[in-house]
């Protein structure tokens, strides 16, 4: 009796293992056609795609932070199951399995796509957002349009570089978006992040500056665009009135000049922490730094950035 109850545990333990086997291999992507609609890429294999256009779903390249979509894939399919992506970091092409899930739904270089056109001359990719397997309509709003190499020198007769720049669109937004902000240089709502950062750089032997570098630990997570985004930037100053160290955010407007952003005490000392800070800048920052302002498409603008001030008597 012992014997057969222990074998009926196997039997059970067994059957448990081969059905999430069985689940997680129909719930992962996997090569081949699912479902009968596979756009195929053998016809178009060996041409050299680059990507023209990254944009929102808006056709707009930014967006209202000042977060830019940028084309920088190189791609080509060597057949339906593998592509080679030149990657601008390594500087150098690399090949990728493609999975395919459904719905012209596909995974390579670590991304989802669905493919929304397909042809000798150029290609049309819908980046999409996946969690759990699911795709998330609502944040799946950024295409990615590419030309083959000869029709961008034959047909279009221009450069991948012109074709990569941002257009008139953008530059009517972002044009809008900088007026907004230099109209309202103190309000942080109104402000956004350039593209091409604020500059700071010492004029004082008393005062070293130099940009934030995050840790392996604090780097994960975080993107490229983070860097732009979220500049922060670590100050020291010697010879000062005493010792402090102080975390806090910034507002550089279109001229260079310094205003406190946001910063985190009690409530009771809001207004003389406030009055402290801006002394350190119109004391020290503000005379000891040359201070260039940041533009996005070469314009100028209020932005927000971090400091990390550390005061040495």
């Amino acid at each position: 009796m012992q014997e057969q109850l222990s074998e009926l545990r196997r039997n059970i333990i067994l059957l448990f293992i081969l059905c999430v086997v069985f689940f997680s291999a129909c719930t992962g992507p996997t090569k081949g056609n699912r479902d009968g609609k596979r756009p195929p890429f053998l016809p178009i294999a060996g041409i050299d795609f680059y990507e023209a256009r990254r944009s929102f779903d808006n056709g707009l390249s930014f967006d209202t932070i000042g977060f830019q979509q940028e084309p920088i894939w190189m791609l080509r399919f060597i057949n339906n199951d593998t592509v080679s992506i030149y990657s601008p970091t390594l500087n150098m092409m690399g090949e990728y399995p493609i999975y395919y899930d459904h719905d012209s739904i596909f995974n390579f270089g670590t991304e989802w796509f669905r493919v929304k056109s397909l042809d000798k001359d150029s290609m049309l990719f819908q980046r999409l957002s996946v969690k759990g397997l699911r795709v998330k309509e609502s944040l799946s709003n950024v295409y990615m349009k590419f030309y083959s190499e000869s029709f961008i020198r034959d047909s279009l007769k221009t450069t991948v570089e012109e074709l990569r720049k941002p257009n008139r669109a953008d530059s009517v937004f972002i044009r809008s978006r900088v007026e907004r902000a230099n109209r309202n240089p103190l309000i942080i709502d109104s402000v956004f992040s350039a593209r091409d950062g604020v500059q700071l750089r010492s004029i004082n032997q008393n005062l070293s500056v130099s940009r934030y570098e995050y840790d392996p630990g604090e780097a994960i997570g975080k993107s490229l665009a983070y860097r732009y985004l979220y500049p922060e930037f670590d100050i020291e100053i010697n010879k000062a009135y005493k010792d402090f160290y102080y975390s806090f955010s910034v507002l550089v407007d279109q001229y260079g000049k310094m205003s406190v952003g946001k910063f985190i005490t009690s409530p009771e000392f809001e207004e003389s922490r406030e009055r402290v800070l801006q002394g350190i800048i119109d004391v020290y920052l503000q005379n000891w730094m040359e201070i260039k302002p940041g533009t996005t498409l070469g314009m100028p603008h209020s932005t927000l950035i971090m400091l990390h001030v550390k005061g040495v008597q």
